[in-house]
């Protein structure tokens, strides 16, 4: 679904994540949490090390899962899938938020990402979504796809300013890649 979206993308201010092959589907992902308390350069080993710890605490009985994403839409953030049915996404991603609040507090936890999604791209510009949408629905099939869970993985996320873009782009290294039920 997402390799269908890039060349629709294209002709949009959205940057897609993805480097130079629109058809590549690029950086995917699913933002479970955001840590918020400080800047992630402040994050020492010791802190990095309890919070991982804390992630395979919280997650060790939760099992890998399906559910699905939906038709892509294109909004003022750039363009996203769906995820429905999201009770199982929802649940982990409170797990996630209670591993944050054991290691850093509530204060780490200032982040709403809104309903389960994984975004296909960040705006860098302003356009009409109309169109986008209207491409989007009518070129995009199928509608649905199955999204198949069975990891976390902890990041560390820059925003970088792209004077190519004249917009942010994301980037981001791994620190640790959680299991679920392990």
């Amino acid at each position: 679904m997402a390799h269908a979206c890039r060349p629709i993308l294209a002709g949009y201010p959205i940057d897609p994540q993805c480097g130079s092959d629109p058809t590549d589907a690029g950086l995917l992902h699913l933002t479970g949490e955001m840590l918020a308390d400080v800047p992630s350069d402040e994050y020492d080993e010791t802190a990095r090390a309890d919070l991982v710890n804390a992630l395979r605490t919280e997650l060790a009985g939760v099992p890998a899962f399906t559910t699905e994403v939906c038709p892509p839409i294109g909004n003022i953030a750039g363009a996203v899938l769906d995820v429905w049915p999201e009770a199982d996404t929802v649940a982990l991603i409170e797990r996630i938020r209670t591993a944050i609040r054991t290691t850093r507090g509530d204060e780490a936890l200032v982040h709403s990402g809104g309903r389960p999604h994984i975004s296909l791209g960040y705006s860098y510009g302003s356009a009409s979504s109309d169109p986008l949408n209207s491409e989007l629905r009518n070129k995009v099939v199928p509608r649905r796809a199955p999204l198949f869970i069975d990891r976390v993985h902890l990041l560390d996320v820059a925003w970088t300013l792209d004077e190519e873009l004249s917009g942010w782009r994301m980037t981001w290294e791994p620190v640790a890649e959680i299991p679920l039920g392990c």
